[in-house]
């Protein structure tokens, strides 16, 4: 059983009491994978969902001509493995480990019962799917009337503010995005996330240290 201690931090569980926490880590099966591990990869076979509890999670699908594109990152706290529940079919996506991570694996029928008795779980599901929705969204809608440098400082400030740590007049993102990883997810080239990463350094609004990318909290405060 896993404590319920070790799942406060878990989005789809929030707001429930110490004893339904309990409760839920009856079902789960802790799961670790190591940096550049594969959870599972697309058309595989599998409902079980997974909470993450450390690390984070790229989300990947390849196009018709067989290269990865990067969807999205998730990270602690986050579920994945959702669309099972609704789609009966094959995984939509792969999904690799960024850094070590530790999972916790419940059934997909069990979890439906669990929405079920604990109608908390069904609302944080479906704010965590509106989120992810949202967010799809608004990047279509941006990335629509940008050109390719614009949409690499905009993944750029939407990174700061999504993943990066306050420190002092920065925002430090751990886990620098390779520009291979902004290329795909941007659908633009590789020369041109290069150069827009130059220019942005040239001008003092990023900063590369130590493996992190450090972004000025001025450069993020321009996309208000």
């Amino acid at each position: 059983m896993i404590k319920a201690s070790l799942l406060n931090g878990v989005l789809v569980l929030k707001g429930l009491s110490e004893k339904e926490m309990e409760d839920v880590g009856r079902s789960l099966i802790p799961v670790n994978l190591d940096k550049g591990g594969y959870l599972f990869y697309r058309k595989d076979q599998g409902s079980e969902i997974y909470f993450l509890a450390r690390g984070s999670l790229q989300i990947t699908i390849d196009n018709d001509d067989n290269k990865e594109i990067v969807v999205y990152v998730i990270g602690q706290g986050d579920i994945v493995g959702e669309m099972s529940l609704f789609s009966h079919s094959q995984r939509s996506a792969t999904v690799v480990a960024l850094d070590k991570c530790l999972l916790y694996r419940i059934g997909g029928e069990k979890f439906l019962e669990l929405m079920t008795l604990y109608p908390a779980i069904g609302v944080n599901m479906a704010r965590i799917l509106i989120d992810r929705l949202n967010e799809a969204n608004a990047i279509i809608e941006r990335l629509g009337t940008m050109d390719g440098a614009e949409r690499v400082s905009n993944f750029i400030r939407s990174l700061a503010v999504k993943s990066g740590e306050p420190f002092g007049e920065q925002y430090r993102i751990r886990k620098k995005p390779t520009h291979r990883n902004i290329s795909q997810r941007l659908g633009v080239s590789e020369k041109t996330v290069y150069r827009a990463m130059h220019l942005l350094i040239d001008e003092r609004m990023v900063e590369i240290r130590d493996g992190s990318l450090f972004v000025d909290k001025s450069f993020v405060k321009k996309d208000d």
